[in-house]
């Protein structure tokens, strides 16, 4: 899922180099043309004044001149040549270049799409666990992920507990604790910046944690963040070949992560005002039903 190597190296540059390999051989075709041109005029006005045999100093040497001039020509040729495969490696790396722009067009496209119609959905819910599942859904969808999963912080305990996984049923993992500061996902919410895993990153060089990454997963984990205050963690891994997160996935991710820590603590707001006006309606029913008998 991300740029190959060949199109962030290729600078401004390399993007005009064929343009301008055109006009040099343009030039040198110009300048070679008009040389044998120039050439031929003189010698058939020489032999046509017969100049050319009183004060030529080396007569019988035109053949040997028009070998160096079709050897020239054939040099000159095979010069043409090796120009026009390197303009058309050229066009080819900058045709290269285009498509993958426009993938990468076309998904922060889609991503911007599923965004907003996850916040749509959002703003429209105040169920928390609605809400938990439409985060890691919405994950799934953008982000090509083999499993997403949400984790909110216990102030409490100071533990980060799974409110919701995609695509497993919650069942499986919904309630499980991790302390901030161990594994993955506890030195992300203790550090509070993003961590991408490649397939090819050594866990050794990341101090903190002590964990073992599987080889076959890309993955991606992100703080959440709401007024300087930690939310949550959102993991998102992948083991499908063909997908391999960025640092572009990575800040895209964290954008969402960040939007998302506004709703949950919007629905937790919510659940905690319905739950409050439950019990004051209760409460007067409560005393009634106590000083009734006396």
């Amino acid at each position: 899922m991300h740029f190959s190597e060949l199109g962030s190296a290729t600078n401004a540059k390399d993007c005009d180099s064929p343009e301008r390999s055109h006009w040099r051989i343009w030039c040198m075709l110009t300048i070679v043309s008009v040389s044998n041109v120039a050439v031929l005029i003189t010698a058939q006005m020489l032999l046509y004044s017969g100049l050319i045999t009183d004060w030529w100093p080396w007569q019988q040497t035109h053949v040997s001149l028009m070998a160096v001039l079709a050897v020239a020509n054939v040099g000159f040729i095979l010069y043409l040549t090796v120009q026009k495969k390197q303009i058309m490696h050229m066009q080819k790396q900058l045709k290269i270049i285009e498509a993958e722009k426009n993938e990468k067009i076309s998904r922060n496209a889609a991503r911007l799409y599923a965004l907003t119609s996850v916040s749509r959905k959002m703003c429209s819910e105040t169920e928390p666990k609605k809400i938990f599942k439409y985060i890691t859904d919405t994950c799934i969808e953008i982000f090509d992920c083999s499993r997403a999963s949400l984790m909110l912080l216990d102030a409490e305990t100071g533990e980060l507990v799974v409110r919701a996984v995609s695509p497993l049923g919650e069942d499986s993992f919904s309630g499980v604790r991790q302390k901030v500061g161990k594994g993955i996902a506890g030195h992300v919410a203790e550090t509070r910046e993003a961590l991408l895993l490649r397939r090819d990153t050594d866990m050794s060089r990341i101090t903190g944690i002590e964990a073992d990454l599987d080889n076959s997963v890309s993955a991606m984990i992100v703080p959440i963040i709401l007024r300087d205050e930690l939310v949550g963690v959102v993991n998102v891994s992948s083991r499908n070949d063909e997908v391999e997160y960025d640092d572009e996935d990575t800040s895209a991710l964290q954008v969402f992560a960040d939007n998302a820590g506004a709703f949950i603590r919007h629905s937790e707001q919510a659940e905690w005002m319905r739950k409050t006006i439950e019990r004051l309606r209760k409460s007067p029913r409560e005393k009634t039903s106590v000083s009734a008998p006396s």
